[in-house]
């Protein structure tokens, strides 16, 4: 896709600020274009699997307008936040609150946390810093660690907190994630600087700066807008990375890799992420919904990342998933079948 499609994310803060600076029951369009309009428009507009040749991937990996695309965000994060602060005392009831508070948490979690994620993967450390930035305006910057050192490393397995395993629920995955993902980045950084003979209280303990960081954010949030803003603030964050682990649970639910003889787990592949190439979903989230590949190699900057014809796919966007996995029985319904036939194709293939 040309690389303005990707600015289709930024409608998402724009809607919400829009609803934000209208007030009343407009605080609610953001919500209903994620929820309502978007799902509809990834039906109507359907997918698109075809991938770049090598040529078409070179010059977009060399374009530096798909980074662009991304630096630009923590201004828009910033103006966001700003506009909600300093708009709160005069939203008026509980209502247009929470309206404004979704609103925030989704484009700061749907778009913010994609654009942070894709960021923390880079090569550059202070591209890398701009993505633990983003995600310290949603009090979740421990993603970082986590993320890349162990969830790439063990997706799709009993040892990662982010994979959903089959018939668990969104909201027991929720709890399990959100936890033991906090704990996994205080071991991850512990193992680190032991390597290195240091101490875990020391000053390169990357955890300690976090919630140093986290505590002086929220500190100048405090006195830039009030106390009563600091709970809302906080609960538009558990909104954001609540959004985040949402996609967390749809991109792997179910999926596992084989444990060798050895003990080991067999290699990450296509067939351990759920994948969508739904138009309007991959525009949104920068590519994020061709997860397997991204699995793969994780490096590769999304406007090259690839459609596997043999990875398992979900019947639509990821907006339309997360609305299914809010209602177990729902999805339990719509996916395990699904597992099912994937079980069945895999027996019937090694026989």
């Amino acid at each position: 896709m040309p690389p303005l499609i990707y600015m289709a994310a930024y409608t998402v803060p724009g809607v919400a600020a829009l609803g934000i600076w209208l007030g009343g029951g407009w605080t609610w369009t953001t919500p209903a274009y994620v929820f309502v309009v978007i799902p509809i428009l990834d039906a109507l507009v359907g997918r698109d699997t075809q991938n770049r040749d090598a040529e078409a991937e070179a010059k977009a990996k060399s374009s530096l307008i798909y980074s662009l695309i991304l630096w630009f965000f923590p201004l828009a994060a910033l103006g966001l936040i700003g506009l909600l602060g300093f708009s709160w005392s005069g939203l008026g009831g509980l209502t247009t609150q929470a309206g404004a508070i979704l609103s925030v948490s989704l484009a700061l979690g749907g778009i913010g946390i994609t654009i942070a994620h894709e960021l923390i993967h880079r090569s550059a450390a202070w591209e890398r810093h701009l993505g633990t930035a983003i995600l310290i305006l949603v009090c979740y910057p421990h993603f970082t660690i986590e993320h890349v050192r162990g969830h790439h490393a063990n997706v799709a397995t009993q040892n990662d907190p982010a994979s959903a395993q089959r018939g668990e629920s969104f909201y027991r995955f929720w709890i399990r994630s959100v936890i033991g993902q906090l704990r996994s980045a205080w071991h991850l950084e512990t193992q680190r600087l032991a390597k290195k003979n240091g101490s875990v209280w020391r000053h390169n303990n990357l955890m300690l700066w976090y919630a140093i960081i986290q505590l002086l954010w929220l500190g100048t949030v405090t006195w830039v807008f009030g106390l009563s803003f600091l709970g809302p603030y906080v609960l538009m964050s558990i909104g954001a990375f609540s959004l985040l682990e949402a996609v967390n649970y749809v991109e792997h639910y179910g999926l596992a890799r084989r444990q060798k003889a050895n003990g080991k787990f067999e290699r990450v592949d296509e067939h351990h992420s759920w994948n969508s190439d739904h138009l309007i979903s991959r525009a949104l989230l920068f590519e994020l919904t061709r997860h397997s590949d991204h699995h793969m190699e994780a490096r590769r900057p999304y406007q090259t990342l690839r459609s596997h014809s043999t990875a398992p796919n979900l019947p639509t966007g990821y907006p339309g998933m997360i609305l299914l996995a809010l209602v177990p029985p729902i999805w339990y319904q719509t996916m395990d079948p699904i597992l099912v036939k994937m079980d069945e194709n895999f027996h019937l293939k090694h026989e």
